[in-house]
């Protein structure tokens, strides 16, 4: 085959590529945009694919835009990649951050300047490089020599931009798989049951771009150094990054706009800026007597007793409290420090004594066991089950009777 037939179809391929790709992230960040009582929350990720459109922007531009030399329009679409890039790992954690939000003030959003330094710096550094005289910007590339003092600015510029992007990367990728940690354990706070809630979808995503980051820097070592071993010409398949892309960005609108925020008080509408208003609460600050304290946990041990109030599905920290006439707060201090558990797992030990009974004594399956008792899946059940007892509930009723 002709070389130059070859390389004309490999760039026909990345245009097209880039074009739609780009399409796909104008059409997500669109949809993300819709009017929604969550859009609040997904207006960071809206922002993502909004960076992503830009910065794709580049290669078609270089197609429609007149003129051999690289001219004034051509360069600032080029240039654009800098500070879009730099933006999207932190608008995908800001994402997260509000997406794991905790309406009650429990679980506060960090906020810090430093977010904003790298893309302050990438953006100083476009306009930097476009107001530079036309002669100068020409020879801005990689292995130029003889570059005046403006130029070597610029260059150092570009490459620092560089290595701060592939730095920042993991680092928030890091920063979100905390979070998610944390907003995990929070869930147990307030939910009996918390598998529609918990984003396991974000955190194999979070370890996905991490594995495509590491893709980017081993092809990028491997492209400057000309390494030669097994299974190295997929780090320099043009195919393969372009697929691995496409998958990332289709998981992040698919997931991004389906989900919505965990935590979310019934019946309460919470403001966007609420979260970070209020300060947390300590219990040794609430104020609440022992003997009170006592009080909240004897009605928490008969409601479960009497009533089999762990029976309800859905069963919230917010259902508990009302039924007592107490705040949250107080209801969750006196589990902790009481009766000595977590929300989640002080219910979840009442259903299992239940689905023991019920073993025991029914020849129910254990699919309809584990529903009956307030589960709302055989998986957790297992597991819950398993965690308590050492044992599945097939190897309890088998060993029971």
């Amino acid at each position: 085959m002709d070389p130059a037939a070859l390389n004309f179809d490999q760039e026909t391929f990345r245009l097209a590529a880039a074009v739609g790709l780009l399409v796909l992230s104008a059409f997500c960040a669109h949809l993300l945009l819709l009017p929604d009582r969550h859009r609040h929350v997904r207006f960071p990720l809206a922002l993502f694919f909004v960076a992503q459109s830009i910065e794709l922007m580049a290669l078609p531009a270089s197609y429609l835009l007149p003129g051999g030399e690289p001219g004034f329009m051509n360069l600032a679409f080029e240039l654009i990649e800098i500070p879009m890039t730099m933006s999207q790992p932190f608008l995908l954690w800001l994402y997260v951050l509000r997406l794991t939000s905790d309406p009650t003030g429990m679980f506060a959003v960090p906020r810090s300047v430093w977010h904003s330094l790298p893309i302050g710096f990438a953006c100083v550094l476009y306009l930097y490089i476009l107001l530079l005289p036309a002669p100068l910007q020409a020879s801005l590339q990689p292995g130029a020599k003889d570059l005046v003092i403006w130029q070597s600015i610029a260059m150092f510029g570009l490459y620092s931009a560089t290595i701060l992007f592939y730095v920042l990367v993991p680092i928030y990728s890091v920063m979100i798989l905390q979070r998610l940690s944390r907003y995990k354990t929070r869930l147990k706070d307030l939910f009996a049951s918390t598998e529609n809630r918990e984003l396991g979808w974000a955190r194999w995503l979070a370890i996905s771009v991490v594995a495509f980051w590491a893709f980017n820097v081993i092809a990028i070592v491997v492209s400057e150094f000309n390494l030669s071993f097994l299974g190295a010409y997929l780090f320099d398949s043009l195919l393969a990054a372009i697929i691995v892309r496409y998958t990332l960005t289709w998981s992040i609108a698919l997931w991004g706009m389906r989900q919505r925020p965990g935590i979310v008080p019934p019946n309460k509408k919470i403001s966007v800026g609420s979260v970070a208003e209020r300060p947390l609460r300590k219990y040794g600050r609430s104020g609440l007597s022992d003997a009170r304290l006592e009080r909240i946990a004897t009605k928490i041990e008969a409601l479960m007793r009497d009533e089999q109030l762990y029976l309800q599905p859905d069963l919230s920290l917010w259902d508990l409290s009302d039924r007592i006439g107490v705040t949250t707060h107080y209801t969750s201090q006196a589990l902790n420090e009481k009766i000595g558990q977590r929300f989640f797992d002080y219910i979840n030990h009442w259903r299992i004594q239940d689905a023991k009974n019920r073993l025991r004594s029914s020849d129910a399956t254990i699919l309809a066991i584990a529903y009956d008792v307030g589960f709302n899946s055989r998986s957790s059940f297992y597991t819950a089950f398993k965690r308590e007892l050492g044992l599945t509930p097939s190897q309890y009723r088998s060993k029971m009777t």
